[in-house]
């Protein structure tokens, strides 16, 4: 990857992990492991989804909204009444209590601005939800800031918010290379903006390598090797 002056990074499932999200759901809400492990997987995709719903129909609301309105209808779906102040906890233990952070997340940043990169994240997170992650990553004295969908109302993969990311950064979009984990949205999204990307399929969280946007220009496993690419 030549010609990069630039490293933004996605934050949930590339700095942490949300996993504990079928762990709570069982002790929280009192789910069978079978259960939790249905309402994990739709909430998530529900989540996603009504993200990019909100871009289309312009019914942007915060993330951590779509989080709960997400987690209302998994539960729903699958049959399980639970009250609003259990969903509220749930959802605080996974997004805020319980994040899981990578254990390549400091060192891998670390070496990216020893190399001379500034590194920012960019994130569908509203502000607190980030604040809150680089204070448990232990990187707020690394990165140049954080980049929230927020601050436009748009979340990925619109190129508006990866436009706005570059702007911030203070660096032409075509130097920066974002990183992302977890499934590809994020880095069609990036590549189709613009930027130069590297999805990080760690071995213990690969997802299968899907083909409809464009290919990244490296995948790694793990942040170091990011640097190792870059240097």
């Amino acid at each position: 990857m030549d010609d990069v002056t630039a490293v933004t990074v996605d934050s949930y499932s590339t700095l942490v992990d949300v996993d504990s999200q079928v762990t709570v759901l069982s002790e929280v809400a009192g789910l069978d492991p079978a259960a939790a492990e249905a309402v994990s997987g739709t909430w998530r995709t529900q989540y996603l989804v009504y993200s990019m719903l909100a871009n289309d129909i312009n019914a942007y609301r915060p993330f951590r909204d779509l989080i709960d309105m997400g987690l209302s209808y998994a539960l729903a779906v699958h049959g399980h009444e639970v009250d609003a102040e259990t969903r509220d906890r749930v959802r605080r233990e996974v997004y805020h209590e319980r994040l899981d952070v990578f254990d390549d997340v400091r060192p891998g940043v670390g070496r990216l601005v020893d190399a001379g990169y500034p590194v920012f994240v960019l994130s569908n997170g509203d502000p607190g939800m980030l604040d809150h992650l680089v204070e448990a990553a232990g990187i707020k004295d690394l990165i140049g800031g954080t980049v929230s969908a927020d601050e436009v109302e748009t979340y990925k993969p619109n190129v508006e918010i990866y436009r706005h990311g570059a702007a911030r950064v203070g660096a032409p979009i075509s130097e920066i290379v974002h990183v992302s984990g977890g499934g590809m949205r994020d880095v069609w999204g990036a590549k189709h903006a613009g930027m130069k990307t590297a999805w990080l399929a760690r071995p213990e969280k690969r997802l299968p390598r899907e083909s409809l946007g464009p290919e990244p220009d490296a995948v790694v496993e793990s942040l170091g090797e990011v640097a190792d690419r870059l240097a």
